[in-house]
C-alpha cells in the first residue's frame, strides 16, 4: 500500500490529465469534487490512523461507525461503489444529524425549530444531485478513487516482483 503522502501527490500530479478532458465549466465542480475525494473521502478513510481520517479532526467520531464495519480494502477499495458507498454513508450521518437538530430545537424553542425545517435538506440535496454540476462533482470523487485505487494495485504488484 502507498503512503497516504504519495496517494496525494500521484492524486494531484493526474488532476490536469482528468481537466483537460473536460468542457472548462465543470472544471470547478470536478475539481473540488476530486480534492473532497483525495483529501476526505479516500478509500482509506477505512482506517483510523489514515491521514483522510485525521482530516477530519474533530468530525472524524462521524466515520467510527464505518470504520467499525468496512474493512480495509474492502467494499471502500471497489471503484464506483466505494466511492458512492461512502457518499451515501457521510450523506445519511447529515441526514440523521440534521433531523436530531430539528427534534432538539422543537424540544427547545418551536419557532427556531420551524425556521431550521424550512430549509428542506432533502430538497437542497436532490437539487444539487441532480445538475450537472452535482454529477461532474461525483464522477470528480469516483476519479479520485480510481487513481487511488489503481496506485494500490501498482504498488503492491511492484512490491511482490521486487
Amino acid at each position: 500500500m502507498a503512503l497516504g503522502k504519495t496517494h496525494d501527490a500521484v492524486n494531484l500530479a493526474v488532476l490536469p490529465a482528468f481537466l483537460y478532458f473536460l468542457p472548462k465549466e465543470f472544471y470547478i465542480p470536478f475539481g473540488a469534487g476530486y480534492l473532497v475525494g483525495t483529501f476526505l473521502l479516500s478509500p482509506d478513510i477505512d482506517m483510523p490512523t489514515s491521514n483522510p481520517s485525521k482530516r477530519w479532526s474533530l468530525l472524524r467520531f462521524l466515520w467510527y461507525p464505518y470504520q467499525k464495519f468496512s474493512k480495509h480494502r474492502g467494499l471502500s477499495h471497489v471503484p464506483v461503489i466505494g466511492s458512492l458507498l461512502r457518499l451515501f454513508y457521510i450523506t445519511a450521518v447529515v441526514m440523521f444529524l440534521y433531523f436530531a437538530l430539528i427534534g432538539v430545537l422543537t424540544l427547545l424553542d418551536r419557532n427556531l425549530s420551524l425556521q431550521v425545517a424550512d430549509f428542506n435538506l432533502l430538497e437542497h440535496l436532490s437539487r444539487v444531485l441532480n445538475s450537472e454540476e452535482g454529477l461532474y462533482f461525483v464522477a470528480g470523487i469516483i476519479c479520485a478513487d480510481v487513481v487511488h485505487i489503481v496506485l494500490d494495485i501498482l504498488w503492491s504488484f511492484f512490491r511482490r516482483i521486487a
